[in-house]
């Protein structure tokens, strides 16, 4: 349970800041506010802005998971690819005649190379951590 916990907690975060950046650019630009897509985004740098925000934020999340995990990384990483996946294929279906399809191929594609990218980081610091003590 303490590790569904902690992945939820990695997930959520990585939406966290994914959202907070949206709300920030909606308001900066007084432009409708959108939570996923890219039809609250006022220019294609906007876009790209949400990319790397999106990769950002799942990093950071699965970081802190992988952290709090300590010894069962491997379950965290499997719950959060998981949920990730399923959070895709909601966004998917919720969105599917209004986004373009290069978005919702490309966009998760994002999010699940952050998690793969933060438990290979892991792992490095892990191995790093170890030859040094």
């Amino acid at each position: 349970m303490k590790t569904l916990l902690i992945s939820l907690f990695g997930f959520c975060f990585g939406l966290f800041v994914e959202g907070f950046s949206r709300i920030i650019i909606t308001f900066f630009h007084k432009t409708e506010l959108s939570f996923f897509g890219t039809i609250g985004l006022p220019s294609t740098s906007w876009v790209i802005v949400i990319f790397v925000v999106s990769f950002v934020g799942s990093w950071l999340g699965s970081m802190l998971a992988f952290s709090f995990a300590k010894n069962k990384t491997q379950k965290v990483f499997t719950i959060l690819l998981v949920i990730q996946i399923l959070w895709i294929a909601f966004e998917t279906l919720a969105s599917f005649s209004v986004l373009p399809a290069w978005y919702l191929i490309t966009f998760p594609i994002t999010s699940i190379l952050a998690i793969f990218t933060a438990k290979y980081t892991y792992q490095l610091n892990e191995i790093s951590t170890n030859t040094v003590d």
